[in-house]
C-alpha cells in the first residue's frame, strides 16, 4: 500500500490511512501473542453468545484479540490501549485490560506504509453478575475504536425425562 491511489483487488481506491484503525477485534477461548512474529494464535475464536445455568457466572478463560492498522506517522510513539466491558445498561464491569505499544517501521516497508500491530491475551476467571447483553470496548489513546458484543443467556436445567411404559396389546 505504498501508493494511496492504487486500486485494491476489489477495484476500490483505498484512502490514505490517517489514524489508527481496527482490522479485527474479537473474543475467543484462548489468544496467545507470539512475541517473535507478532502473530495471534487463536483457539475457539469469534463467538458472541455464552450460556450459563446460574448467575453470577464464572467464565474460566476469555481470550481477546485485536489487530490494529497503524499509519506511518504514528510510528515511534507510545500508544495506550484499554479494553473494558459494560453491561446492557452501560454500567462498567470490574474488567480492564490496558497496556502500551510502540511501532517501529520495518526496514522493508516503503515510505508511508502502515504497520499491523496485534494485541491479544487470555484473561482468567471473568465474573458476570447477571445475564444480558454486554459489550467489550477497545480504545487507543483514549479514542474508542471498536466494540464487540457478548450476549449472556441463562440456560435452565432440563428436568430428567421419565419414560412411561407403553401399553402393549395382549394376545
Amino acid at each position: 500500500m505504498t501508493d494511496p491511489t492504487e486500486a485494491s483487488p476489489q477495484g476500490e481506491i483505498e484512502p490514505p490511512l490517517t489514524r489508527i484503525s481496527v482490522l479485527a477485534f474479537f473474543t475467543a477461548d484462548h489468544v496467545v501473542k507470539d512475541d517473535t512474529s507478532g502473530k495471534l494464535h487463536v483457539l475457539g475464536g469469534f463467538f458472541n453468545l455464552l450460556r450459563f445455568q446460574v448467575y453470577p457466572a464464572l467464565l474460566p478463560t476469555l481470550g481477546i484479540g485485536a489487530s490494529l492498522h497503524v499509519p506511518w506517522h504514528a510510528h515511534h510513539q507510545d500508544h495506550h490501549f484499554a479494553i473494558t466491558m459494560a453491561d446492557e445498561d452501560g454500567q462498567p464491569l470490574p474488567f480492564r485490560i490496558e497496556g502500551i505499544f510502540r511501532v517501529s517501521a520495518d526496514v522493508l516497508l516503503g515510505h508511508g506504509d502502515p504497520s499491523v500491530v496485534n494485541i491479544g491475551g487470555t484473561v482468567t476467571n471473568v465474573m458476570f453478575p447477571r445475564p444480558g447483553r454486554h459489550r467489550l470496548w477497545l480504545t487507543v489513546d483514549d479514542e474508542p475504536l471498536d466494540d464487540w458484543g457478548l450476549h449472556l443467556l441463562q440456560q435452565h436445567r432440563e428436568r430428567p425425562r421419565t419414560s412411561i411404559p407403553s401399553a402393549t396389546p395382549r394376545r
